[in-house]
């Protein structure tokens, strides 16, 4: 986990997946866009981060050790409903029926697959980051 204070910028991101190297995968396309990124390894971290701190926007792996991502931006939605949710995955297609239902339920607002471009990360903080 990258140390933030409580009180953070707006252009800062939660990136929640248990892959280090995703992590710094989006680190650094957040950073070059100028946003930062704070990294949560597991649900249970990234709930305890979002009690605490606001972030404008969330990219939530949809494979995690401790809860599946799709179970987790339900949960996000509850405790932060202005939160954008991007959920992402290397197992998942935009088209699959649970990430089309997703999007239908609000429970997320877009989608990345893996591997992604810097273009994608950036055109997703532009639309969905609310901060």
């Amino acid at each position: 986990m990258t140390p933030f204070p409580a009180c953070l910028a707006p252009k800062t991101a939660l990136v929640v997946d248990d892959d280090q190297d995703m992590c710094w995968v989006l680190e650094a396309a957040l950073s070059r866009i100028d946003w930062m990124a704070v990294t949560a390894n597991s649900a249970q971290e990234a709930l305890g981060l979002i009690s605490q701190q606001t972030f404008p926007i969330a990219f939530v792996d949809a494979r995690l050790p401790d809860m599946d991502g799709f179970r987790l931006s339900a949960r996000f939605r509850i405790i932060r409903p202005a939160m954008s949710v991007i959920l992402i995955s290397g197992y998942f297609l935009a088209d699959d029926a649970g990430i089309l239902d997703a999007m239908r339920a609000s429970t997320i607002d877009g989608f990345l697959a893996k591997p992604f471009q810097i273009d994608a990360i950036a055109a997703a903080v532009s639309k969905g980051a609310k901060g």
